[in-house]
């Protein structure tokens, strides 16, 4: 490579990383996003409130109807006094916070985990609509819109870093097939000097092709060591210093085991088809 046209190369080069890593940070945030979300869905329960005065016999009646239903994961039964206490708990009281209430005033309830492929609006509201006639039964709560906005949400996301990361590699594509036609240009005395000792299409090619594929290989691996960086930086350095329902969602973030290889994988396909774009010019050059 020639000292002149070296420094273009290295800035095509640092380009070609920067925008690859951004289009593995959105790829990465899109899934992060995707991730979390499916697991508040996850978290979100069919409650079935029980009445004060259901009978054992009824109580076992709705569990074994919970029971038989394909789209159910698990059930819990929680008792009045456990509620209770779960109460206490989560807004972190103590038991003199509820004097003056007299009786335990929570109910009994059992609570309902449903299967991913299941964890729909449409599908939840049949079930609870099914088990709030049951003797016993005194309401069924689902969390309808959360699921439905969770839903929506994941979808959208999953749609808009899917846009983004295109467009960024569109863009490395670009960048590396401008630079390869301005190699071409750069060398131009020396495509003619082989077309005229009778060189074919593909020999004089093939560097210009390799130059692009070079491009992205590097591009790709600076883009990979970054990420790697940034993601480890971010969920076990700065993680730690998350603590309560923060750290418990910084602790679901997931770095996918194929974006590594993907996104070197990336630069080395859009590297190469920046190449073939640019260089069918060569066809159309004086020899």
């Amino acid at each position: 490579m020639k000292a002149g046209y070296r420094g273009p190369t290295i800035w095509v080069t640092i380009t070609t990383a920067v925008v690859l890593t951004l289009t593995g940070g959105c790829w990465l945030v899109a899934w992060n996003a995707w991730v979390l979300m499916r697991g508040w869905r996850a978290d979100v329960k069919v409650v079935v409130y029980l009445t004060d005065a259901a009978s054992s016999d009824e109580v076992n009646a709705v569990r074994a109807a919970i029971a038989s239903e394909p789209a159910v994961g698990t059930q819990r039964m929680i008792s009045k006094a456990q509620a209770q206490e779960e109460f206490l708990r989560f807004m972190q009281l103590d038991r003199s916070s509820l004097e003056g209430l007299g009786e335990n005033p929570f109910p009994a309830s059992i609570e309902v985990s449903m299967r991913e492929n299941a964890q729909r609006p449409e599908a939840m509201g049949r079930l609870a609509s099914r088990w709030s006639e049951f003797p016993g039964v005194e309401e069924v709560r689902y969390g309808e819109s959360l699921i439905r906005d969770l839903s929506v949400a994941a979808r959208a996301v999953s749609i808009l870093g899917t846009a983004v990361g295109v467009a960024l590699a569109c863009g490395v594509a670009v960048v590396i097939g401008v630079m390869v036609h301005i190699s071409f240009r750069y060398r131009a005395a020396e495509v003619s000097l082989l077309r005229l000792f009778g060189a074919s299409e593909g020999v004089i090619v093939k560097p210009f092709f390799l130059e692009g594929v070079t491009i992205g290989l590097l591009g790709g691996l600076i883009a990979s060591a970054l990420l790697s960086g940034v993601w480890l930086a971010i969920r076990y350095r700065w993680g730690a210093a998350f603590e309560g329902l923060l750290a418990g969602w910084v602790g679901r973030l997931d770095f996918p085991a194929g974006l590594l290889p993907g996104l070197i994988g990336l630069g080395i396909l859009v590297g190469g088809i920046g190449s073939l774009v640019a260089v069918r010019r060569v066809r159309h050059a004086a020899p």
